[in-house]
């Protein structure tokens, strides 16, 4: 699996400088347009069910990005995690997350503020709700925790704000993240089963995301969003339907975030939520996210409540209850959070201390 990915590492800058255009400038153009970072999960976890404490490697990201030119552009990250399955269970495993190259539209003017991904790349929804709850340090989003789609996969997508940028002011103290004036958009096309899944069939899966901001000068903060996904999942013989639909309502401000979601669908993009027939099952449930900043402190307060249901012969129901504090230093944050799975037959607490690590 390391040999695999610098064998990517060393596609991925031979890609970088065989783009440059100047060939007697290769290295200092390679340097002068290429970024690297990080970002690191660690914590120490304690599951009261198991008596069982120990530190961890929650997940692990290295990225390099590399600007060709003012249109392209190439984005090589590493998913580093704690193999927990087979022989290898308790190794440190690398894969890929994002391998990718990036057209702007920079240079036509109405949609100068979109671009195409093509590649392993990002998928519409899960990396807009991380914009807004950016607590995946603690766990899982609602709709990947119930293992209904993740977060980047094979496909092709075209992403952009609406309405130009809105004003600075909002950018630097509040969010910097998809800050379309009156919104953003994003719709691709995909393999289906994620980025960690091998494609079994020839079905693909269409996923998209509507956000609106209807009052940029009054309530900069408040966004209504759409997304929705169709297709079937990832088994090799008569694979079942998958569709999901997802309304999200949030608001943002310099001292809270709270954010709303609702999901309906049926199926999942893997293969969890379907009978021996093959039909898949009707699942729904919501998600209720809140952080509060503590003013003229470094401190803050969150929480998240999860209720989903999947409508089997036997309905599954199970909600997850967080809540927690956090304390950010640079472009960091420590916290300290408890974290309750609950089903009708089972209940497991899990009790954490975790750093979030950003260069």
């Amino acid at each position: 699996m390391i040999k695999k990915s610098f064998l990517f590492l060393f596609m991925f800058i031979s890609l970088s400088i065989v783009g440059q255009e100047n060939k007697t400038q290769l290295a200092p153009n390679l340097i002068q347009n290429t970024t690297i970072s990080g970002n690191w999960f660690l914590g120490y976890i304690y599951q009261e069910d198991a008596d069982l404490g120990s530190f961890n490697l929650k997940r692990g990201y290295f990225t390099i990005k590399t600007k060709l030119n003012d249109v392209f552009s190439v984005r090589y990250t590493q998913d580093i995690t704690l193999d927990k399955e087979g022989n290898d269970a308790g190794n440190v495993e690398m894969r890929l997350k994002y391998l990718y190259m990036k057209m702007a539209l920079k240079k036509v003017e109405p949609l100068k503020n979109t671009y195409f991904e093509f590649g392993l790349i990002h998928r519409p929804w899960l990396g807009f709700e991380q914009t807004v709850n950016r607590y995946r340090v603690q766990g899982k989003m609602y709709i990947e925790r119930f293992h209904v789609i993740n977060s980047a996969d094979f496909g092709i997508l075209y992403t952009g704000l609406l309405g130009g940028k809105i004003d600075e002011k909002y950018r630097k103290e509040v969010n910097s993240k998809e800050p379309g004036k009156y919104g953003s958009f994003a719709l691709g096309v995909f393999n289906g089963p994620g980025y960690h899944a091998i494609e079994q069939n020839n079905n693909k899966t269409i996923e998209g995301r509507l956000t609106l901001r209807p009052m940029p000068t009054i309530m900069p903060g408040l966004q209504l969003s759409y997304a929705f996904a169709y297709g079937q999942n990832n088994a090799a013989v008569d694979p079942s339907d998958f569709m999901m639909h997802i309304a999200y309502l949030t608001s943002e401000s310099k001292y809270h975030t709270l954010a709303l979601q609702y999901y309906q669908g049926k199926g999942d993009n893997e293969e969890e939520y379907f009978d021996a027939n093959g039909d898949a099952f009707k699942n729904d449930g919501y998600s209720v996210f809140g952080e509060i900043k503590i003013p003229k402190t470094a401190f803050s307060l969150f929480g998240r409540y999860d209720d989903f249901v999947s409508h089997q012969a036997a309905d599954v129901h199970a909600n997850v209850l967080v809540g927690g504090i956090a304390y950010r230093f640079l472009k960091n944050k420590i916290i300290l959070d408890v974290d309750q799975y609950k089903t009708d037959t089972d209940t497991r607490n899990i009790y954490e201390l975790a750093l979030e690590i950003n260069f």
